[in-house]
């Protein structure tokens, strides 16, 4: 998350020096701490599920105790939104402040409520991840021209799309566990058929819309070529209805996106 915000930032001539000042790093840390304190209480809502789907990983009640997880949580919640006030006071503006309390909210709310309700847990997250862009753009000040503000824009829907594609793939890896603690989730509510074709639709949108989003970047030949052999490699996962990889290699073309922009 840090890494998307900066090179955000840096996309948008924002002076990457300013950071080094205390105050100013929030732009970097402010979402690290909200997306820290949302994952660290979904693992606290989920711990049965995990225990079926990653018991390897499922830490919550074994290694760590519950009280810590919560405890940590709304400790990195507070100095989320005490840091996003102080941006909020610098920049003569309360979007810091609001963006860090609606994604805080959110990502809180995500997995005993939003997660079982279709398709809702999956755009909620989705529209968090392509948050991050709004803010690395929205940090980087309102003087764009309309093409730059369009293409931080556009980046933001894709990124978006993207990760509601792999938030999707991710309830298909997760389907015993979810099952087990009664989530209604969008991959649950559909057949595998539907599943594997809504999937490899949505591949073939995505990977329509990545490139030509590159190309109103101007981006060289070789860049284009990368994403067309990432978009079709993630297109034959799905096809195939193959979740574990679709999910490796959409974590791969996500992170990849950032690319354009350097």
């Amino acid at each position: 998350m840090g890494i998307m915000v900066t090179l955000v930032l840096r996309w948008r001539d924002f002076p990457l020096g300013e950071l080094l000042h205390l105050g100013r790093i929030g732009w970097v840390l402010v979402p690290m701490l909200v997306g820290a304190a949302g994952n660290l209480i979904n693992d606290y809502f989920d711990v049965r599920e995990d225990r079926i789907n990653k018991p390897e990983r499922a830490l919550v009640g074994r290694t760590v105790k519950r009280r810590v997880v919560v405890g940590t949580h709304w400790g990195f919640t507070a100095a989320a939104l005490v840091w996003s006030a102080w941006l909020s006071s610098a920049t003569e503006s309360l979007w810091p402040l609001l963006l860090a309390a609606v994604f805080s909210v959110v990502l809180y709310l995500y997995s005993p409520v939003l997660k079982g309700r279709g398709p809702w847990g999956n755009i909620s997250i989705s529209l968090c991840v392509a948050g991050l862009v709004a803010w690395g753009g929205l940090a980087a000040g309102f003087g764009m021209s309309p093409d730059q503000a369009r293409s931080l824009w556009v980046l933001a829907g894709i990124l978006g799309w993207l990760n509601f594609l792999r938030e999707w793939v991710k309830d298909i890896q997760d389907l015993e566990g979810d099952r087990a603690a009664h989530h209604h989730t969008m991959a649950m509510r559909l057949t595998a058929i539907q599943n594997r074709m809504g999937l490899s639709a949505g591949c073939l949108l995505g990977l329509g819309l990545v490139l030509a989003w590159l190309i109103m970047l101007g981006s060289p030949s070789w860049l284009l070529g990368l994403h067309g052999a990432l978009g079709v490699t993630c297109l034959w996962c799905a096809w195939r209805g193959n979740a574990r990889s679709l999910s490796a290699w959409m974590k791969v073309w996500m992170g990849g996106l950032f690319g354009g922009l350097l």
